[in-house]
């Protein structure tokens, strides 16, 4: 998908494979009777779903899908005009100016806030709600917003201060031909300290790429290394616990839930240190 689509709806197929899959083997497991009953969680007896209910349900999911897709590189004279919509800001003018481009129209948090909307409306939402909502959302997203944008630009004043290449250089001169190894583990960090996987991303992705450069490995490879990190990470970050229980109505049982997941993401750190040398070297 992120080969022929694009880097957004590899994240949503993705999403949605891991959400079958986490479904198929919850239901296996409450009936084999084998559901931890420390997260056991009784819904109750629920009303009957029809499939017109479920489409209702899930409409905003497929809208953001049908819209991802629909403007992806799929349907080339589509995206390469809704590309135009665009402004370009220079951010740094000294050696090697930075600039970045805003994409007005053609970029998904666009397509995803116009799909919830739409969702909203499919599902009966009146526009007072839907008003409500989003200012809820807005109030309990706003200390996340506001440590993304410090780490955002924590990251760009790293880099153009030459930070990121210190770091680079002092982790290459540790590791040396091993470096790769290390790169899973890296990710796995900053992800675990900031509970985002894009923080990781901002924060180390450009030591990762540094650290290809001067390794002479493939950078797409070692960036990729990072992500691959970023996801245990976030299995055992603080603010991914607490919203996994939270999503099943349990509180207080952090440090249980860390328990039973560390050896797994532990595991995958491990074999993707290995799958990571390997790549390196071939």
């Amino acid at each position: 998908v992120a080969a022929l689509v694009g880097p957004e709806l590899a994240v949503v197929v993705g999403s949605l494979c891991s959400l079958a899959a986490t479904a198929a083997l919850g239901a296996r497991a409450e009936r084999s009777g084998a559901l931890d009953p420390r997260f056991h969680m009784d819904a109750g007896a629920g009303e009957p779903v029809g499939a017109a209910g479920a489409l209702r349900a899930w409409s905003c999911f497929i809208l953001i899908f049908v819209l991802l897709l629909g403007t992806s590189k799929l349907s080339g004279p589509l995206n390469a005009w809704l590309a135009g919509f665009s402004s370009t800001v220079t951010v740094y003018c000294g050696e090697a100016p930075g600039s970045l481009a805003f994409g007005w129209v053609n970029t998904p948090g666009v397509w995803i806030f116009a799909a919830a909307v739409a969702g909203g409306l499919i599902q009966g939402a009146g526009l007072r709600r839907m008003l409500s909502v989003l200012a809820a959302t807005l109030r309990q997203m706003a200390p996340t917003a506001a440590t993304m944008l410090a780490v955002l630009g924590c990251a760009k004043v790293m880099g153009y201060a030459g930070m990121i290449s210190d770091i680079s250089a002092f982790c290459i001169g540790v590791t040396g031909a091993l470096f790769p190894l290390a790169a899973p583990w890296i990710g796995a960090v900053g992800a675990f300290v900031t509970g985002s996987g894009t923080s990781s991303a901002m924060l180390f992705g450009p030591i990762q790429l540094e650290a290809a450069t001067a390794l002479g490995t493939d950078p797409y490879w070692m960036v990729a290394l990072n992500e691959l990190g970023v996801a245990a990470g976030k299995m055992l970050s603080p603010q991914t616990l607490a919203i996994g229980l939270a999503s099943v109505r349990v509180v207080g049982r952090d440090a249980e839930l860390l328990r039973a997941v560390l050896p797994y993401a532990l595991g995958f750190l491990v074999a993707m240190s290995a799958l990571a040398l390997a790549g390196a070297w071939l």
